[in-house]
């Protein structure tokens, strides 16, 4: 696929806050996903003839996911922590003790999803904060739509389990 048949434009446009919205959903640091989102597109101008069709966002969510784990390797900051910078932001019509509650529930929840295998997580995370689709997850992850559906199925029913255990 040439460059000339894709108008880059429109596609950052389009893809670049949803991609940063993913990248935050690994990271949790707004500043490594500028930079991450940056080198997502950098690399996929740069390497537009290897895209064969299909899902543009997944393949954009893919080069982003690896992106970022070439990143932490670098590093060699294999800790990353979710509560290095506070990603949700509330309403300004909440109580600050309706905030507080708030923030330690998803803290909670995202405490017990970080315990889950990293392909439940992954799953959890791109349907709960990125609304994909299961097809869309399954072509991602290089598996099918049923695997998706069924594994964010039992990752929730452990997601309950666990939050219901620990209560």
């Amino acid at each position: 696929m040439s460059e000339n048949s894709l108008d880059m434009d429109a596609i950052y446009r389009k893809y670049c806050l949803p991609l940063k919205k993913y990248i935050i959903s690994i990271c949790r640091n707004d500043v490594l996903a500028d930079d991450i989102v940056s080198e997502t597109f950098y690399k996929a101008i740069v390497n537009i003839d290897s895209f064969r069709g299909g899902n543009l966002y997944a393949w954009l969510c893919t080069i982003a996911k690896n992106t970022y784990f070439n990143h932490v390797k670098k590093k060699e900051n294999l800790n990353v922590s979710l509560d290095d910078k506070e990603y949700l932001e509330f309403k300004s019509s909440k109580s600050t003790e309706d905030k507080f509650m708030e923030n330690e529930e998803k803290r909670e929840l995202m405490d017990q999803v970080l315990k889950l295998p990293e392909k439940e997580q992954e799953v959890i995370k791109l349907r709960t904060y990125m609304g994909l689709s299961f097809k869309e997850i399954g072509d991602m992850l290089h598996k099918s739509e049923n695997w998706a559906r069924v594994t964010y199925y039992r990752s929730k029913e452990k997601l309950k389990g666990m939050m219901n255990y620990e209560r």
